[in-house]
């Protein structure tokens, strides 16, 4: 745990408590928790932080976000939950570069039309749990599902909280565009979708095949109707079998968009264009 909350009602994190100035008296920070925690002081393998002492009252409960190893579902609620108060009190921010470009067929097209002698744009450098934890981190990019799944059964969820996700122009906290196909579906027909690529999860109960398009749709719930489609120029780069997807939580990247075709009720759709948009939870 990179962060604790203060009497006061403050939350700092351990890198810049100070015992002298902020007191011996530090909670863990989940709302459904703050039990008693302690600081431990930071060593060249391992960053500052805050733990319970696993004894009395210093015991996390169970419901807390530090008290076990979450799920990647688990870690989204409870990134969502943090955010916002962490980033309301000023705690640092890490600001990361959302760049897809090396999962879409299309850009890798592009990119081999290039003349030879033009030099090829370099993508950033991925950002792992080991960049967060240092002391100093500069803006890095999340190019990939495969990223995004390892940080969110890796790290922290109140360092996760603190990321600031840059796309197309737009910065967003991370918990906005990472969250279950539900809150994606309800966002975009509230009309307060941004036009960034969302990652939505969900479980997918069915997949239709026609000649132009396959579907590949979520389980309905609550009437929140949700469909991954892939169209005809995209087949040869997704392989993924129907057995291999019914059933089975997956997290999926991609545009919302609505379905202005059926006025009967209310549907979201997500173009992918091939297995890379797709990662097993």
């Amino acid at each position: 745990m990179h962060s604790a909350l203060l009497p006061s009602g403050n939350i700092i994190t351990a890198r810049e408590y100070e015992p002298e100035r902020h007191g011996t008296i530090i909670y863990c920070m989940d709302k459904s928790c703050q039990v008693p925690v302690i600081h431990m002081s930071g060593t060249l393998d391992v960053a500052a932080h805050f733990k319970s002492s696993g004894r009395g009252d210093s015991i996390h409960k169970e419901c807390c976000g530090f008290a076990r190893k979450l799920t990647f579902k688990e870690t989204v609620g409870k990134v969502g939950e943090y955010q916002d108060n962490l980033l309301d009190q000023g705690v640092r921010e890490f600001v990361v570069r959302l760049s897809l470009n090396s999962i879409d067929p299309d850009y890798e097209a592009k990119t081999i039309e290039r003349n030879t002698s033009d030099k090829e744009q370099k993508e950033p450098e991925e950002l792992d749990s080991k960049a967060l934890k240092e002391k100093s981190v500069t803006p890095q990019a999340i190019s990939s599902l495969k990223s995004i799944k390892k940080l969110f059964t890796t790290v922290e969820p109140d360092i996760l909280a603190s990321i600031i996700i840059s796309a197309n122009g737009i910065r967003i906290p991370i918990s906005q565009i990472i969250c279950h196909y539900e809150m994606a579906h309800n966002v975009l027909w509230e009309d307060k979708a941004l036009p960034v690529p969302y990652f939505i999860h969900g479980k997918v109960s069915k997949v239709i095949r026609r000649e132009k398009v396959w579907y590949i749709n979520f389980l309905s719930e609550n009437a929140a109707h949700f469909t991954l489609v892939v169209f005809d120029r995209y087949f040869k780069h997704f392989t993924l079998k129907d057995e291999d997807l019914i059933g089975k939580e997956i997290l999926a990247v991609g545009t919302l968009k609505k379905n202005s075709f059926n006025r009967e009720k209310q549907i979201t759709e997500m173009i992918i264009k091939s297995n890379k948009y797709i990662e097993f939870l």
